[in-house]
């Protein structure tokens, strides 16, 4: 048969036998999953066995993308992958960006499944019918940025690569990947995972080309699309400041009393000081990627690739960081090595306030503590290589609490990993929320709504985004009902279906930021995706295979024991929050009811309600999963 949008084509990696095989895809799975996100379930729950170590050889990684990536599709780029994470222990998703995933495809691969250990560092290179396993031992112990550069020079500076570095070698268990030194593949360990089976990196180069099934219709629809988003009002400063336009990281440090650090954060620095130039994924005219450059000081001439200037900005929170620079440059540093910036923020701001404390001591430690930037450079390097200390906190959160009772108390964790959106400061919405019900826990994806800041908004305004999302109108009456009447909008039956929203765009390819994921509609999802595929699916079929994806997630997270005991808030939330001379309590979106533990709980069982799961344990049932065609997978 002829396909269009997907390449038909799987690519089945055994490192330890080192043999490389091509798998043919169903066209019924696909019209089942979709893709990207969708079949990557549906390969791990046929893959991973329940129970088994995630750095063990038995784990598998899966690299997928959608059938709208390889395109000119607008803002089609994602790529996706799913395994057992060690940080949690949860099988759950990464997501990124950046050319691996147009790569991939234009090679002629939808999925790339990789399983075994390999006896000696590999990685694995993709280009077009050619696939090898390399000797990567000139590169083992290299960092990303290097590990990459090298592996551009070799092939043109035309390929994508996802790389580990020092902390995924040393199968740090929150360790991270970076695609083309950019874009970071997601929290939870899959640079552990990669370490773990001695790949280096996977370099994908693809001159195929991809398949459109009606193509007078696609290019309609794509012209009528990229003119819509050429003639978006605020797409100029979107392409100057990027995610800075939308999350002004010194409105949050001059709430923290840090004026001085807020000006150092501003479009004024980044514009004069930083910018070097914006990039943008395959496909993407919004170019939200970021160059900076430091062109003064100790550290001039440092030139650093990231997905926005947020990302260093937001550890300027730390005491310890007073320079934008030696943020910038610690920030190169911890991505050079693969660790989790969020989590070295968070972590050592605990361990400062634990030190203060005298819950953790020299003797503990093995240094004398200070709070300065000398001290994070340290703990960041005393991480990636598991020196001393570093080694208890390079096995994560659970380790730590190990130690002792009281600083297991304070931690704000949710399975594994340490919470991303602090709600007391920006109120609960879907990102918030979604942290506490995801199986991998805290992270930076799903959920996204209107709710993505507490700025309020009429009830007509959440309509239009409802309605956008294809959220079903039946449903409106019970989103508008919250456990307080004053709240307006219940978070817990809106976080399903910001889910599911989530669930189409990265089955299909389409990237989930708010700069491109605004243009975007299920009825124009749709529409692309027939023309692509010369399928003739309904809005309702996309909605469909996305709550079919969801519930089979939770299952195959069922099976390793997860369940509504593991869908905790943290306790230090329904405490007040000490930022600045601010004392913010937990709040819901508008602002007007203080969240209990009463009214958590209730919004867990609207959310399991309307998943159609069981509201004790919080798991699919059995009507919901045979609903959903998922028998198989019990």
């Amino acid at each position: 048969m002829e396909w269009n949008g997907y390449t038909g084509n799987i690519l089945n990696v055994d490192l330890t036998r080192n043999k490389i095989s091509i798998i043919k895809e169903n066209l019924e799975d696909i019209k089942q999953f979709i893709g990207g996100i969708g079949i990557n379930c549906k390969l791990a729950a046929e893959l991973i066995k329940p129970g088994i170590d995630p750095l063990s050889e038995e784990n598998v990684i899966i690299i997928g993308t959608g059938p709208m990536v390889g395109t000119i599709t607008p803002g089609a780029s994602r790529v996706v992958g799913i395994s057992k994470f060690p940080a949690s222990g949860a099988i759950a998703n990464s997501c990124g960006s950046m050319s691996f995933g147009f790569h991939l495809k234009q090679a002629g691969f939808d999925h790339v499944i990789i399983s075994g250990k390999a006896e000696k560092a590999v990685y694995l290179e993709i280009l077009d019918d050619h696939v090898e396993l390399c000797n990567a031992t000139d590169i083992w112990g290299k960092d990303i940025v290097e590990t990459t550069d090298r592996l551009w020079k070799k092939h043109d500076g035309s390929c994508g690569v996802i790389a580990i570095g020092q902390a995924g070698e040393n199968l740090v268990k929150g360790a991270l990947t970076l695609i083309d030194k950019t874009s970071t593949f997601g929290r939870g360990g899959l640079g552990a995972i990669m370490g773990s089976k001695k790949l280096k990196a996977i370099v994908s180069k693809g001159t195929k080309g991809v398949s459109i099934a009606d193509p007078k219709e696609f290019n309609k629809l794509y012209k009528k699309l990229i003119e819509r988003i050429r003639n978006y009002p605020h797409r100029k400063s979107w392409i100057d400041l990027g995610m800075l336009r939308s999350l002004p990281i010194g409105m949050l440090l001059s709430m923290k009393g840090q004026k001085k650090k807020a000006r150092q954060c501003s479009d004024r620095v980044y514009l004069k000081k930083l910018k070097k130039r914006r990039i943008a994924c395959p496909s993407c005219p919004m170019a939200d990627k970021d160059i900076l450059e430091i062109k003064e000081g100790k550290y001039d001439g440092l030139i650093h690739y990231t997905s926005s200037v947020i990302n260093p900005f937001m550890m300027m929170t730390l005491d310890s960081l007073n320079t934008y620079d030696e943020t910038i440059n610690a920030f190169d540093l911890i991505n050079r090595y693969g660790l989790d910036s969020l989590t070295i923020t968070t972590l050592f701001q605990f361990l400062n306030d634990m030190n203060d404390k005298g819950i953790l001591s020299k003797s503990d430690m093995g240094f004398e503590w200070k709070c300065d930037y000398n001290t994070l450079i340290k703990l960041i390097e005393m991480i990636a290589f598991r020196k001393g200390f570093g080694d208890i906190l390079a096995e994560g959160w659970k380790k730590l609490a190990d130690m002792n009772e009281t600083m297991a108390t304070e931690m704000l964790v949710v399975k594994g990993l340490d919470v991303v959106f602090e709600p007391r400061l920006l109120r609960l919405g879907t990102m918030e929320f979604e942290q506490v019900v995801n199986p991998k826990g805290a992270h930076v994806a799903s959920g996204g709504s209107p709710t993505y800041v507490s700025s309020g908004g009429s009830m007509e305004r959440f309509k239009t985004h409802f309605r956008r999302m294809g959220i079903p109108e039946l449903a409106f009456n019970k989103i508008f009902t919250p456990p307080r009447k004053e709240m307006g909008i219940n978070v817990g039956r809106l976080t399903r279906y910001s889910e599911d929203w989530y669930t189409v765009l990265t089955s299909t390819g389409i990237c989930a930021r708010a700069q491109m994921n605004r243009f975007w509609s299920l009825e124009s999802i749709t529409a692309f995706y027939n023309a692509i595929t010369g399928f003739d699916l309904i809005q309702e079929d996309l909605r469909k295979a996305a709550e079919r994806v969801w519930n089979l997630l939770k299952i195959m997270n069922m099976k390793e024991g997860f369940s509504r005991k593991d869908d905790k808030f943290p306790k230090e939330w329904f405490k007040p929050l000490k930022f600045g001379d601010n004392e913010l309590n937990f709040q819901d979106f508008y602002g007007s009811t203080t969240i209990t533990t009463e009214i958590a709980n209730q919004l867990l069982d609207d959310y399991y309600d309307e998943r159609g799961w069981d509201k004790i344990n919080g798991q699919p049932t059995l009507e919901k999963i045979k609903e959903l065609k998922l028998e198989k997978y019990l």
